[in-house]
């Protein structure tokens, strides 16, 4: 999966730009709103044709709103559903992530994503690096606990295509590494995405008023 643009591999090209666009809002757009969103290699010109065909296909609806046409995903279309999903691929994936983690035996203090798949500037190629905290009455070598976080790490890697890396620390050794300014901990109170349990800011800056 593309970080940055997960579907941009099932929907290449304008077309799929244009339709991205669409089905991430409710609002009608000018055809140049959404040259503008789509982003800057994308041309005017060439959104306005592909409105065009999808208007024909039925996909997108058009309003007359003079001087210029509006434009919206037409919901109803049996196209719609997948278009919907294509567009929130990321959203589904922190979703599955969520769910799979409330069902541990030994659940986690807190589970947080990181790094480039968090700020969403990864590549295909990039890691989904996730943190997990662990209780600090759960051994790291609980088989339990050790078999959970390897069947997330190959879940995630067969829902996204990118190979999942699961960084995990106890409680107290997390307050160490807040301790030690360790880079880590400036990253995850910038970027980190809470997936289970309390958000980054809330955890880190109690342990720095508790050290």
């Amino acid at each position: 999966m593309d970080l940055s643009n997960p579907s941009e591999a099932l929907l290449p090209s304008v077309r799929g730009a244009v339709l991205r666009v669409l089905a991430r809002t409710d609002a009608p757009m000018s055809g140049r709103q959404v040259a503008a969103v789509a982003g800057e290699r994308v041309g005017y010109r060439r959104v306005s044709q592909v409105l065009g065909e999808l208007v024909a296909a039925g996909v997108v609806l058009r309003d007359s709103q003079p001087p210029s046409y509006l434009y919206r995903l037409n919901r109803d279309h049996v196209a719609a559903e997948p278009l919907l999903i294509l567009a929130d691929l990321r959203g589904r994936l922190l979703s599955r992530i969520t769910d799979a983690v409330s069902s541990w035996t030994h659940a986690p203090e807190a589970l947080w994503m990181f790094g480039s798949a968090a700020r969403g500037d990864g590549s295909a190629a990039s890691d989904i690096d996730l943190l997990a905290v662990r209780s600090s009455n759960v051994d790291g070598d609980d088989p339990t606990w050790r078999a959970q976080i390897d069947r997330l790490a190959e879940r995630v890697s067969a829902w996204s295509g990118n190979d999942c890396q699961i960084v995990e620390y106890d409680c107290e050794e997390l307050t160490a590494l807040v301790e030690a300014g360790d880079p880590l901990i400036e990253s995850l109170r910038r970027d980190g995405i809470v997936l289970a349990g309390r958000s980054p800011l809330d955890v880190l800056r109690r342990t720095r008023t508790h050290r």
